[in-house]
């Protein structure tokens, strides 16, 4: 990813509560698409296609820390596309309003409801099944992302 803003939060619910949201915030976002999920790993990889700036990635990872749920959001641009002047802080922006989508969706004011999902990733536009969320799974992005969530678990 190029430019990377990351963002850590801890979330008074659950992670298993905090990661639903996360993906329903996804879900019920029109730009965003998912790449990959893992439910049980609590890992999630998105693609936004904006119109007004680079296409980003979003990694979302949750984990358990004493019984809340600890986000962890990293955006960055599509490193297949052109460098731009603006993607740090088009980057920021966007995680800034992913993070406050979700702790909307956690403490009910904007509900993000989910739909359960298969952990699955996309190869060329196919759906793999993702068995082991410790594996990185082959999604032809150019780089490597779940080095970004190593430290989530």
């Amino acid at each position: 990813m190029r430019a990377p803003h990351q963002i850590d939060l801890s979330l008074p619910s659950s992670a298993d509560a905090v990661f639903d949201n996360a993906l329903g915030v996804v879900q019920n976002t029109k730009n965003l698409q998912i790449l990959a999920v893992h439910t049980q790993g609590r890992k999630l990889v998105a693609f936004e296609k904006s119109k007004m700036s680079n296409p980003k990635i979003f990694v979302v990872g949750v984990d358990d820390a004493e019984g809340t749920g600890q986000l962890h959001v990293a955006v960055g641009t599509d490193p297949r596309t052109r460098k731009a002047l603006m993607d740090g802080k088009f980057n920021k922006t966007a995680a800034e309003k992913y993070v406050a989508a979700v702790q909307a969706a956690a403490s009910g004011s904007a509900p993000a409801p989910s739909t359960p999902v298969a952990n699955h990733y996309l190869q060329k536009k196919t759906q793999v099944p993702w068995e082991d969320a410790t594996v990185e799974p082959e999604i032809d992005l150019g780089f490597s992302w779940l080095g970004l969530v190593a430290h989530m678990r």
